[in-house]
């Protein structure tokens, strides 16, 4: 392989973190991408290296030593590099011709951005190429959100006011269910008091009308079973309860829609 010992325990750890089952750096680098042209130096690598580096970092913002040099920022002393595989191949003459053989794999260190220190680096960019519906709805309501990744057992959170959601995915059906958290606070008060089998059922429920709604298929049945892990002794009766809250759930984005349409 033509690894270095530090490389060897990077991949090693990594390599465990998958055998017991955490697939949670898959799921977070499959999960969102950024708008094109607003790009990072991790863009460029397989998609494997950039699951490495996010599983050993937490983030895709990692770069050599003279790339975060190059942006005027510097490496902190002491700091640990995280490592990526970079190919060796040869060339061999064969009668066709030039051939290029893969015989192996180096290191390469990279270096998180929160260990690096120096120049404001640019906001990276993590909208929709195409929004999804009901945005104007939610800067009626003043509602702040924006499209950002997250920890890989979080799709999206919004603020218990209501306000401050974040999405970490494309899938408008998240969105739909983070918009509901939020008019659900505003017109039933502050999240933290409700339960989560109250309140994620709302949200969900709400979030599968909207997507039958707005033409994005029939998702009932991963709604059944998300409102199950939160009400499993009887998740049919919840959805019931959700009924109504949801209804004016609807009714306040409707009407919000009726009257921006006049």
């Amino acid at each position: 392989m033509g690894l270095s010992k530090k490389a060897l325990a990077a991949m090693s750890a990594v390599v465990e973190r998958f055998q017991a089952g955490d697939l949670s750096p898959i799921v977070a680098v499959s999960r969102i991408k950024r708008a094109p042209g607003d790009e990072m130096p991790s863009d460029r690598w397989s998609f494997g290296n950039r699951v490495m580096a996010w599983a050993q970092t937490g983030t895709l913002d990692c770069r050599g030593y003279n790339q975060w040099k190059e942006v005027g920022r510097q490496v902190k002393k002491g700091s640990s590099a995280a490592w990526i595989l970079g190919p060796i191949t040869v060339k061999k003459e064969t009668s066709d011709g030039e051939e290029v053989k893969l015989v192996g794999f180096r290191g390469i260190p990279v270096h998180p951005v929160d260990n690096t220190e120096g120049d404001e680096l640019p906001k990276f960019d993590y909208k929709p190429a195409e929004m999804p519906p009901l945005t104007d709805v939610a800067e009626q309501f003043a509602i702040d959100f924006d499209w950002t990744p997250l920890p890989p057992d979080r799709l999206g959170q919004v603020g218990s006011d209501g306000n401050g959601i974040l999405v970490g995915t494309h899938d408008v059906k998240t969105w739909f269910h983070e918009l509901a958290h939020a008019i659900d606070a505003r017109l039933r008060g502050n999240l933290a008091r409700k339960s989560d089998a109250d309140k994620e059922a709302v949200a969900e429920f709400t979030a599968t009308v909207l997507m039958w709604l707005y033409g994005y298929g029939d998702r009932t049945g991963n709604c059944y079973k998300y409102i199950e892990m939160f009400s499993p002794k009887d998740p049919l009766r919840a959805i019931m309860k959700a009924v109504g809250k949801a209804e004016a759930i609807l009714a306040v984005i409707e009407q919000s829609e009726a009257i921006m349409e006049q």
